[in-house]
């Protein structure tokens, strides 16, 4: 056994395999005092995406996608497996676990505790903010201040995929908290104003303009330093920021402490009527958010159609006012249901004053969606942030927990992409206005909860959408391209957003050349986006795998149980089988009584799948010593 040294961060770990990730600034990787070379480019890239999944296998369409977008060489696979060869041969010690194992059609990347800044970053993040709750301003100013020094003055590198800057987007925000939470802190310990927390409180005014606890920060700050002029000057900044961006003036909170300013009147640097009962809904002491939570992302523009399926979401959700309801919307990939969803919530804002939640939960493409307590337990710290509560034992304190907080109260929950019912169950309490609006691949309620199955758009739908991504003029100049492009991307609204966006591209893009590509196979899953989404339901598939592939390689026409035993050697019974375990993953449809469907993309999808793991077995353990490229 290697002797036990300290990590970067001061974890205990073995030297053998001291390692340090640094990402929050320039990507470095360290041997204990050693710098290690990461070649720059995808080599760092496959390096950073591993690590913002650390601990989870990636599957390698995500990898691909995220390193080559949406158009990737055909190289792309084999330059994978070698900048993942080069990994292992930086990152394993002898002796030791493999660091980057392939797992599940994926690499999964091993971290130790202590190992990645930007997990220190969160679990100091995390224990400050709970200190400063639980009344210990000294611990939580330090702990706060070790998390901010771990981001480097220099921003990370740009992100090369959607899924990698989607996560640097969630830590900055996380780390606009943290500022926020330590500054007050460092008010709360008497901070008269110091040139190191105003150029702080600057710093972070000029990044996030938009965010009102920071310009109260910054104008309490100056009041203390002395300068009432500049928190009057810091005032007006607000308004114009606020007005010029969003349209608004500030809220009560600002307005109030530029009256007191105003009047030379002492000022706590944290408004007193925050500290109330955790139900109220002022402002809580925790300065991450209101305990009231609003969480709904901007629906998805341009939406077009879909007007019954929004009027029977918006009946479903009006019951809620009398009693707690579940509404699930299912389909195939790509229909537009989280757009659907969002959509509808958006719609129905008014009626929850209680809060509105949105929580991922990975059905769509991610290889091991969240377990349900981990659902139970975000759903709780959206609730009640902050709260100085012991972990809940298992699954069902933690929803009991969550009945509890949701008693009585008109909270929306909108839990995206569910993998399957466990995820979603018994979070609603026995009284109250809150709904639960669940998106996912099959049907995940169960008793008298209304289901909503969303089919690809009519093909007057899907054309109103063509036109209003790629605008009118296109559309009336090559209609017969464009109603190729439509059925093409089988009049399914992601791949049709997708797909169009070529045009944005330049004049030299067409409906005619955008449909000439599509047509091609060769090209068209990559352009319509739906390949993660489709391996997704794909790794529902289990022992119906194979016959799905030996399916899809026949290319027929609509298939019979008979029909699906002749073509791929199946027994009867396991044809029959594989087919319904196909409906339910949402890739094949029913034709009529005992026939089924398999839409193009999806073949198109099989057979990319299939060439890749003949690939994969054909290159075997060839890559092991492969170089960089």
């Amino acid at each position: 056994m290697g002797r036990l040294v300290r990590s970067a961060w001061g974890h205990l770990t073995e030297d053998a395999v001291a390692l340090s990730f640094e990402i929050l600034g320039p990507v470095r990787v360290r041997h204990g005092e050693q710098a290690l070379r990461v070649p720059a480019g995808r080599p760092t890239a496959l390096l950073v995406t591993l690590l913002l999944h650390a601990g989870v296998s990636v599957p390698v369409e995500r990898l691909r996608e995220e390193l080559w977008g949406r158009r990737p060489p055909a190289s792309a696979v084999a330059n994978l497996r070698s900048h993942a060869s080069g990994l292992r041969h930086l990152l394993d010690s002898p002796g030791h676990p493999a660091r980057l194992p392939t797992e599940h059609g994926g690499y999964l990347l091993r971290v130790e505790p202590g190992e990645l800044d930007a997990a220190e970053f969160e679990r100091l993040a995390t224990e400050g903010h709970a200190a400063r709750i639980g009344g210990e301003p000294e611990l939580a100013a330090t702990l706060l201040g070790r998390a901010l020094a771990l981001w480097s003055p220099t921003e990370p590198p740009p992100a090369y995929g959607p899924a990698t800057a989607a996560a640097f987007d969630r830590l900055r925000e996380r780390r606009a908290g943290a500022r926020e939470t330590y500054a007050a802190c460092r008010l709360d310990l008497g901070d008269r104003g110091t040139p190191a927390l105003l150029a702080l409180l600057r710093d972070h005014v000029g990044e996030h303009p938009l965010r009102e606890p920071a310009w109260a920060l910054l104008m309490t700050a100056l009041h203390r330093a002395g300068d009432q002029a500049g928190a009057v000057r810091t005032y007006r900044a607000a308004c114009r920021a606020l007005d010029g961006e969003l349209g608004v003036a500030p809220g009560p909170e600002l307005t109030d402490l530029y009256r007191e300013v105003r009047r030379h009147a002492p000022r706590s640097p944290v408004p007193q009527r925050r500290r109330v009962a955790p139900h109220t809904r002022d402002r809580p002491v925790d300065p991450r958010g209101p305990r009231v939570p609003h969480e709904l992302p901007c629906p998805a523009a341009p939406f077009v159609g879909r007007r019954a399926e929004l009027a029977l979401l918006r009946d479903a959700l009006a019951v809620a006012r009398r009693q707690p309801v579940t509404v699930a919307v299912f389909g195939m990939a790509g229909t537009g249901k989280s757009a659907l969803a969002l959509r509808a919530a958006a719609e129905a804002l008014d009626a929850f004053p209680d809060g509105q939640l949105h929580l991922d939960l990975g059905g769509s493409v991610a290889d091991t969606p969240p377990p349900p307590l981990q659902v139970a337990t975000r759903v709780l710290r959206a609730l009640h942030p902050g709260a100085d509560e012991p972990e809940p034992a298992g699954l069902a304190e933690a929803r009991a927990r969550v009945r509890s907080l949701l008693f009585d109260r008109r909270v929306l929950l909108v839990l995206d992409n569910a993998a399957d019912a466990a995820q979603v169950d018994d979070l609603l309490p026995v009284r109250g206005g809150c709904a639960l609006l669940v998106t996912s691949r099959t049907p995940v309620t169960t008793g008298d909860a209304p289901a909503l199955r969303l089919d690809p758009l009519p093909a007057a739908e899907a054309l109103a959408l063509l036109r209003a991504t790629a605008g009118d003029r296109p559309v009336d100049e090559e209609p017969e391209a464009a109603s190729a492009v439509v059925n093409l991307c089988e009049r399914l609204p992601l791949a049709l957003r997708t797909a169009s966006r070529r045009l944005t591209e330049g004049p030299h893009w067409s409906l005619t050349r955008l449909a000439r590509l599509l047509r091609d196979e060769r090209y068209r899953l990559a352009e319509t986006g739906l390949g993660p989404r489709l391996g997704a339901s794909y790794r529902r598939l289990g022992s119906a795998a194979p016959i799905f592939l030996r399916l899809c390689r026949a290319r027929p026409g609509p298939v019979t149980a008979e029909l699906t035993a002749a073509l791929t050697g199946a027994p009867p019974e396991d044809a029959a089988r594989a087919l319904d375990r196909l409906v339910a993953a949402q890739l094949a449809e029913p034709a009529g009584p005992g026939r089924f469907q398999i839409g193009d993309l999806v073949r198109l999808y099989a057979a990319e799948l299939a060439a890749t793991e003949a690939g994969a077995d054909r290159t075997g353990q060839a890559g092991a010593g492969a170089s960089w490229r």
